[in-house]
């Protein structure tokens, strides 16, 4: 679980240690919707990604993984990856007095 933390702290400063920059720019040059993102075959397959790899112990095997999988695969899971630091982002921010 630190392993993920700590992915998740260089996401906030915007290091994406998962995914090279070539796949986030081809991923968000794409149109989608939210509708079909959020539906729940495609947030069942997003569980499965994730929870595999949570699985593997180093960051190379991490990315290993995510580059063995299909290109909308691995768009999925850049997608999944973002909105989870948006709303780690969210949810950590403190309101204003």
């Amino acid at each position: 679980m630190s392993n993920l933390k700590s992915i998740l702290s260089h996401s906030e400063f915007g290091i994406h240690i998962l995914f090279d920059n070539q796949l986030i720019s081809e991923v968000f040059k794409e149109p989608f919707t939210e509708d079909e993102f959020f539906q729940a075959e495609n947030l069942k397959k997003i569980q499965d990604d994730l929870l595999k790899i949570l699985q593997y112990k180093t960051l190379y095997d991490k990315k290993g993984f995510i580059s063995s999988l299909n290109r909308d695969d691995q768009h999925r899971i850049v997608r999944a990856y973002f909105y989870i630091i948006e709303n780690n982002l969210k949810a950590t921010q403190k309101l204003p007095h």
